[in-house]
Parts: C-alpha cells; structure tokens; sequence
C-alpha cells in the first residue's frame, strides 16, 4: 500500500472509532484539525509554548499559587490525601494527573477510594465517583457505618437505640455541611466510552472536579474495543487507560484509579511488590503519575488489620513505604498513631 495513503487509512479509521463512540461532533471535528496540522508540518498554538512565553506563563502561576496560600485554609479548594502519611510523601493531586491505586482482592482498595472522595468533599470539591459493583443501599450503609462506628449488619435491621439513633441522625447535617459534594455514577455494565460521556457532561454542568473511578477491571468492552481488539481484555484495559488519561489531560480534572494486582502479585510479598505486579500492569504503571500499592497480610480469620502501603511511582514527588490501621467493619483507614476509630473524626 502506498505510504501516503496508509497514513489517510488511519485517519479514517480515527475518525470511525470517535463515531463509534458518540463523541461529540465539536470534539470529532478538533481532532481531525489537529490531525490535519500534524501531518502539514503545522504547530497546534494551544499545545506549543514559546520559551519566553514560558516565563510569562510561570509568573502567572506563582502569582495563583500565592493567592490560593493567602486564603483561609476553610476556603481552599485542594487534593491533599488527608492522612498525614501520604501527605508527607505525595503532593496533592494536580489538573490532569492520574493515580492509580493497586491491590488484590480484599485488601480494602474501595475503603481507601470512598474515603479519599468523602475528603476531598469536604475540601471544597465537586467529586464524581464511579462503581460498577455496589449497589446504592450498600454505599449509604457503608458511608453510614463509616461515620457512626455502627456495624452493617445492625442498620441493615432497621432497629436503633437511642444513642444509635442519635449518631445516625447526627451525620446528615455534617456531611451536608461541607462545601463540596459527591455525585455516586452507578456504572454496573458500562464501558469507559460510556462513562467518558458522563463523565464530560457533569464536567460541563460544573459537577467535577476530581474522579474516583471503582474500578477499571470492571468496564464491559464498547462496540469499538470490540472492533479494534475483539476479544483481548489486556489491550482494551489499556485502551480504557488511555481513554481515562486523556480525558484527565484534556479537561484539567485529576483521576484516581482503582486497579486489580495480577494473579502473581496477590501472591507476592509486600517486600518484593512493585508496579510491574498490577493486572496489565505496562499502560497502567506507563501512563499513570502515581501509583501506590496495598498489601494486608493473611491471619487466621482473614486479613490482619494493619495495611502496607506503597508509593512506588512518583512523578511529583518521592516514593516510599509505611503502614496504616484499617477497621473494615467500619469501612474506614487511618494512620497508625490514630487507631481510636471508634471515635472517628475526619477533621
């Protein structure tokens, strides 16, 4: 085949894939564009930033930074990670990064997702948090017995006490204080096309500014994975990587992945874990800023209470390892000085 006409096979090809998945047509058109300039030699002026430019550029964002440092601390919108032991490793989340957090199963990879979304809610942001398993009652009983130390099991019942009754009524008015909110995207069979979709239009009616997304081995494949990769679930992960990636850099909106370990990294030793031990673990590690790691070690009865942790990748920042204290009835983690979680306090 012709080499310049390969090139415009794959233009179209492009252009069938977006159709495929009901992009919005301005968007279609922005991409074709930029496609057109690439291959005319043109510069994308939005992309390009000139060397003096770039100091012009830099000076605008200390002058922000320093008027975001000038403001209340009750009235800064930010993406710290609220337990002293990350903050102290990994900086706050920043337009356009993706974290991925790694696990195997049962290790609480949803605790710490729900409640670094009920913090950076209460940091002033608008979060989006996507779940593909857990039903909408299991959700509000989980975030109920987070902040009453009430077990599941008692308000799946429906019968309180007094005192009971007192805590469960106590916890609307102080999550409805906070000056940012959650939107819960229940997912169940969705591809990461779909959720893209939804995904841009909350974006659009000013409904987020951080996802959590619950995880990624869970998207159903769409019509054009299906096309482009059949039935190869490790190249439509990574195509979903991809997809989540963009849609960070391209609307400034930071992502926290939840992600599975591999069948041989749920059986590593914490002390020998790494990235390389994800599901698919290549476009995950490549594309993701941070990537941190949970490992809880088998007891008799299950799981011991005590988490390890990993930061092993670290784009902004260093790596390292610590422990931290869960308390899975209660669906809840904290550092290791905090572990009073019956008297849970997300201050």
């Amino acid at each position: 085949m012709n080499e310049d006409v390969a090139v415009y096979e794959a233009l179209a090809k492009g252009v069938l894939g977006r159709c495929f998945v009901t992009e919005d047509p301005s968007e279609i058109h922005q991409w074709i564009q930029g496609e057109l300039n690439r291959l005319e030699g043109k510069v994308d002026e939005q992309s390009a930033m000139a060397w003096e430019e770039s100091f012009d550029i830099y000076d605008e964002i200390l002058l922000k930074r320093a008027d975001l440092t000038a403001k209340p601390e009750k009235n800064r919108k930010t993406l710290n990670w609220g337990w002293k032991s990350w903050d102290e490793i990994i900086d706050p989340l920043e337009p356009g990064l993706l974290a991925v957090l790694s696990a195997g199963d049962g290790m609480g990879k949803t605790i710490y997702a729900e409640m670094l979304a009920e913090h950076w809610a209460k940091q002033r942001n608008r979060v989006v948090f996507i779940h593909y398993e857990l039903n909408r009652s299991i959700m509000l009983d989980r975030r109920m017995a987070r902040h009453t130390s009430i077990a599941r099991r008692i308000l799946k019942s429906g019968q309180f006490n007094d005192e009971q009754r007192k805590r469960i009524d106590d916890v609307r008015p102080k999550l409805l204080s906070w000056d940012g909110f959650i939107t819960y995207l229940h997912t169940p069979g969705w591809s990461m096309d779909k959720v893209m979709s939804e995904l841009r239009k909350l974006k659009g009616d000013d409904k987020c500014d951080v996802v959590v997304l619950d995880y990624l081995e869970k998207n159903a494949a769409s019509n054009r994975q299906i096309k482009l990769f059949g039935q190869n679930a490790y190249m439509r992960e990574a195509d979903n990587v991809e997809v989540c990636k963009n849609f960070a850099e391209s609307t400034g909106t930071p992502v926290l992945m939840i992600t599975q370990m591999s069948k041989a990294g749920k059986s590593q030793k914490f002390e020998s874990m790494d990235r390389t031990d994800m599901r698919g673990a290549g476009e995950k590690s490549e594309k993701a800023n941070i990537v941190a790691l949970l490992h809880r070690e088998h007891v008799n009865d299950g799981y011991s209470n005590t988490v390890d942790v990993r930061v092993d990748k670290n784009t902004v920042g260093r790596t390292g390892t610590f422990k931290q204290y869960m308390e899975p009835e209660f669906f809840r983690v904290a550092d290791l000085h905090r572990v009073d979680l019956n008297k849970y306090d997300d201050e």
